[in-house]
């Protein structure tokens, strides 16, 4: 914990001592339970007060989900990012809960994490504080783990942004994830095509094709 915190004003200082670590992420795999105990250390319950919302945004603490934040040298790597979204939700975490859409972004590319958090699930959407939860089809190359963690990998990440997200964020975190290399235009326009059966598949290929319109043309046809 940084000096800042330990000298932070008591009313932004949590009551009562973080949640024990052990067993975070055990939903998902061992391994992840595993790698997760020093990141659920780290876990700060604050209260939602003006005083909070200064650490955040003086960039002492990280904001993971109402009330619960982190200390962002612990944000370093895709696998302590992806990690900390499951110690975030606690014993809330089910093993079918997936990183998706703009949270698997941040996993893959650092930066402020997006709140809500959100996640795809194949069995049934859940009703969760700080979470959005989308139910969807996810066949199985549609998913890596990162740290044991499961993440939709980053073209079906680019393809949700396209169908769910705001155009303006989903062209800025697409444009992102090809500029980094993590996908390809093509590989985002060959799931788009794939996966036609999809809701708004439609509208994400003509987003897509908007982007890129010299890698990805006509792709109004399947």
């Amino acid at each position: 914990m940084t000096a800042a915190l330990l000298t932070a004003p008591a009313a932004s200082r949590p009551p009562h001592p973080p949640p024990r670590s052990v067993g975070l992420c055990a939903a998902w795999s061992h391994h992840a339970a595993e790698l997760a105990v020093p990141l659920g250390q780290e876990l700060l319950r604050f209260a939602e007060t003006p005083a909070t919302a200064r650490l955040v945004a003086d960039g002492y603490v990280v904001r993971l989900r109402p009330g619960l934040f982190v200390p962002p040298d612990v944000l370093g790597t895709a696998i302590s990012r992806a990690l900390v979204v499951g110690c975030a939700l606690g014993g809330q975490l089910q093993a079918h809960h997936v990183i998706a859409g703009p949270t698997a972004a941040w996993v893959l590319l650092g930066g402020v994490p997006p709140t809500p958090i959100e996640l795809l699930s194949p069995t049934h959407r859940g009703d969760l504080a700080g979470v959005v939860q989308r139910y969807g089809l996810l066949r199985p190359w549609d998913v890596e783990t990162i740290g044991g963690a499961p993440v939709t990998v980053p073209a079906r990440t680019a393809a949700d942004l396209l169908r769910f997200s705001p155009p303006e964020e989903a062209a800025a975190l697409v444009h992102e994830l090809v500029d980094s290399g993590h996908t390809r235009p093509t590989q985002i326009a060959h799931l788009l095509r794939t996966a036609w059966r999809y809701p708004g598949i439609s509208a994400a290929r003509t987003r897509l094709a908007a982007l890129y319109p010299q890698q990805v043309p006509a792709l109004s046809s399947r």
